[in-house]
């Protein structure tokens, strides 16, 4: 699918409360190596989430070069990087799109279920999720995208959020 149509379907599923105020962009770095790209989510054209191929390319391999440094193997090196990818937030530019993909055949409760902060975090300002449910969530140990896109749609809502601490 055509990043138009994927950001139009995963437009149309924002919550009227927020959906002025939220915007989903991609680009391709035309002449890079395959044409790796980047997409972020911007708030009032600020942006607050970022995460492309080259940034996590080039963390991939500062991890692995300190793993290496440390006296890990090649394999061991990057064995011992992927957990902290995954834990990181970055994500290649492919694997986004193939989630925010799926992510279009999901419930809510999937969606909240889901190992990329990028697709929980839309599932909270998607317009299926209530506002009793919103006032409900205690977004504390969730990745900061999650945590401040709750705010952002308790504020819209007129619900009162829990406090991070």
């Amino acid at each position: 699918m055509r990043w138009s149509q994927l950001k139009k379907q995963l437009h149309d599923r924002i919550a009227k409360s927020v959906v002025a105020s939220i915007d989903l962009n991609q680009t391709r770095y035309r002449y890079s190596h395959d044409e790796e790209g980047e997409f972020w989510i911007s708030f009032h054209g600020s942006r607050i989430f970022s995460t492309g191929s080259l940034s996590y390319l080039s963390s991939l391999a500062a991890l692995t070069a300190k793993n290496r440094a440390d006296g890990s193997t090649p394999a061991q090196a990057y064995e011992l990087a992927w957990p902290v990818m995954d834990a990181s937030g970055l994500f290649l530019l492919e694997q986004m799109n193939k989630d925010l993909f799926c992510s279009l055949s999901l419930t809510v409760e999937e969606m909240l279920d889901h190992n990329n902060p990028v697709v929980r975090g839309l599932a909270i300002i998607d317009a299926r999720y209530g506002k009793r449910r919103l006032a409900m969530l205690n977004p504390i140990t969730e990745h900061p995208l999650v945590q401040r896109l709750h705010n952002l749609r308790c504020e819209a809502e007129g619900v009162e959020a829990h406090t991070l601490s």
